[in-house]
Formats: C-alpha cells, structure tokens, sequence
C-alpha cells in the first residue's frame, strides 16, 4: 500500500478529518468519484485500475468515494480555546463542549440534514480563537456497494469469496502501515471486505487506525504534521498524535492513540451569555472503497474500505 496525499490536504469547512485510504489517487488528485452503470452501481473496467472518473472518464482510478452507510467516531475533548493549545498541549485556555475520560461514541448516517451532536459542556460568553478536537486515531466506516462486474474478496484472509455486492467486515486496518502484524491486512491477501450477492450482505463497521500524520517514512515522521493547512474560509488547521493521556505527543505508532486537530479561525467566534450552539455532522463522500489488482490470476479484488472526509459544523446563534 502506498500513500499518495499528505492527511491534511484535502480539508473542507470547518473540520474534516481524512485518511489516504486509496492505494492509488485518481490522476492529479481530482475528485475520486466513480462512473455508475446504474443508480449507486460503480462501473468496474479492466486492470489495475479499474475505475473511471465521474467527472472526467479519461482519468483513471483504484478506488471510488462513496457516501457510507454509516460512519463512527469517538471523541475525548471538544472545545474552544482564546490562546494557541497546540504548540505545547496547553488547553488551560479552552472551554469544552465535552470532556471526557473516556471515549464518547457518534455515528454518522445518511444524507441530507446533519445530525447533531449532544453536548455535556457549555461555552462561557468571550471571543474565542481556536477550535480543537481529540478523538481516538481508529475511525470507523460501514458501507455496501455493488458493481457491475463480480468482484473478488478474501475476507480476513479465510478465503476467496466473488460477487457483485461488497461490503465491509469487522477489520482493521493502519493508514501508515507501521504496525507489523497489520501490513498485510487490506490487501488481496486478507481484505476488510466480503463480496457475495446482495442477500448475503451483512455489513460490519471496519476499522482504520491512523498510526501516522501521512508524511511517509520513515517513523520519523509518525508524531505529527508540522504544517499548517488554510481552509476555504480562511481558517487553518493543524493535527498531530497525542498519547492515551490525551495531553503527551506520540513518538511512534505503538503509543499514537489519538488525533488532536487545532482549528485558527480567520476571524474569532463570539459567544454571548445567551447563544444558541449546535454541533452539526454531515456526511460527504466519506468512505474510501479500495481496489487490488492480482496479476498472477488476472482479478480485480475489493480490499478494503477507509476513511475519507466528513463534515463538522459549530453553529452560533445569534
């Protein structure tokens, strides 16, 4: 598996966390949105990749980016903060949405309205500058796809199964690949996905660790992302690992347990002493489904499924 994209390069407003699920990028990074034969079936073409491009059909791809079915994090601390926590985990300036020892689980699903989060803290009145979230570093993604070709599985490695409905299993998988007893998980040696017909889907949620900020190797490179990535709205972010303490930077992938994520706003959020705040999730093209090429036997597998962007929105009124 190789990645392609540095994990902070393709961020939308205000907070989006992403994983380079994709063992290959459509060409020039462009939007990974697969041609459909029919409604939500993807059109399989031959070879390595076997995907074309909604957009732009000459563009070619290993992987499409589909909404999920259903999409799950769990979160530790969410706030906001007046002065700068990143530089040296300093939250002694930050108010908290929630703040919990122990992890707060939200699952995401379906389209159209956001769902919303349910908060255990409140935000005193004061202008605030920065956003942070720390959540574990294993996001989850539940999803069945269907295509117009059989595809081949080899669902955690126990056997090759075909068909034109995949779906994802109870797997995981690194983003990084450090982990030694991982790296073959996601290939078409042992696959996070299961490929049968339709009636014998049974979609799992499946895991993706990120043991890496996604600046390649070596480990080095593993504890966090030193720059800092300016969205549409002009806000800019930052994201490193942080130990299980929620609080001590990771220096490897055997202790990264979390992803702390630092939001700058362009222009600072003011709260009043009676503001309405509302936390909103909404789901984009949200899960990475991945494909293996096996040229000793000429077949297209689909190995695993990611990761990708979703949406969160802090709405203050009035």
């Amino acid at each position: 598996m190789k990645n392609t994209r540095n994990w902070l390069t393709i961020l939308i407003l205000p907070l989006i966390f992403l994983s380079n699920s994709a063992l290959a990028e459509f060409d020039n990074n462009r939007s990974a949105v697969c041609k459909k034969s029919a409604g939500d079936t993807i059109e399989v073409f031959s070879g390595e990749n076997p995907f074309k491009q909604d957009a732009d059909v000459s563009r070619t791809g290993d992987q499409c980016s589909e909404i999920p079915d259903a999409y799950r994090i769990n979160i530790f601390k969410f706030g906001t903060c007046k002065t700068d926590p990143f530089t040296s985990n300093d939250f002694s300036s930050c108010s908290y949405f929630m703040d919990s020892t122990t992890s707060v689980p939200h699952t995401i699903v379906g389209v159209g309205a956001p769902t919303k989060l349910a908060v255990t803290g409140a935000i005193p009145a004061g202008n605030y500058a920065y956003a942070f979230m720390i959540l574990s570093n294993s996001l989850e993604v539940k999803h069945e796809q269907t295509y117009d070709t059989s595809m081949y599985s080899n669902p955690d490695g126990e056997g090759i199964t075909q068909g034109t409905t995949c779906w994802s299993i109870n797997y995981t998988t690194t983003y990084g690949g450090f982990d030694p007893t991982l790296r073959n998980n996601g290939t078409v040696l042992s696959t996070g996905i299961e490929c049968g017909s339709s009636s014998d889907a049974r979609a799992d949620f499946t895991k993706e660790i990120f043991d890496s900020m996604g600046e390649g190797h070596p480990e080095a490179f593993v504890a966090s992302d030193d720059d800092s990535f300016t969205l549409p709205s002009g806000d800019s972010m930052r994201a490193k690992l942080l130990q299980s303490d929620n609080v001590t930077t990771a220096t490897g992938y055997a202790n990264a347990e979390r992803i702390f994520v630092r939001i700058a706003f362009a222009r600072e959020k003011v709260v009043k002493e009676f503001s309405n705040i509302e936390v909103q999730f909404k789901l984009t093209d949200a899960v990475s489904v991945d494909s293996g090429w096996d040229p000793d036997n000429s077949r297209q597998y689909i190995v695993k499924m990611g990761a990708d962007p979703f949406q969160m929105d802090i709405v203050v009124t009035p």
